[in-house]
């Protein structure tokens, strides 16, 4: 079951973050409280309490953790945008790209953490 809740949150991952991410939410990120980040958070929050609900999480815990994962994905953000508007990175350099697959990594560890919280 943790590996199928693990590819269900990997999946809701790329959905929010690549196929309804919209300009207006990526240029918000770096904006601490801007609607943009948040509404992009609570695509988030909204889609693990989602992947939860079908994986039979009891609402309680599906209804926290999609609050969590939102809390924790914002500030991610936050941090790497403001990481690449501090030190000008854009695409065509390096540490972009690393500053964006350590973000990656941070989202996926939030998924591993719930799973965690899930199965203690």
């Amino acid at each position: 079951m943790e590996l199928a809740l693990m590819v269900g949150l990997m999946t809701k991952h790329v959905i929010a973050d690549y196929f309804l991410q919209y300009g207006w939410m990526i240029k918000d990120k770096g904006t601490y409280g801007a609607k943009g980040g948040l509404a992009h958070a609570g695509l988030h929050g909204v889609q693990t309490f989602a992947v939860l609900a079908l994986f039979n999480t009891p609402l309680f815990f599906s209804l926290v953790l999609g609050a969590l994962d939102a809390v924790l994905h914002y500030h991610i953000d936050y941090i790497k945008s403001n990481v690449w508007k501090n030190k000008g990175y854009t695409a065509v350099d390096q540490m972009y790209w690393v500053t964006h697959g350590v973000d990656q990594f941070a989202h996926f560890l939030t998924y591993v953490g719930i799973i965690l919280c899930l199965t203690l």
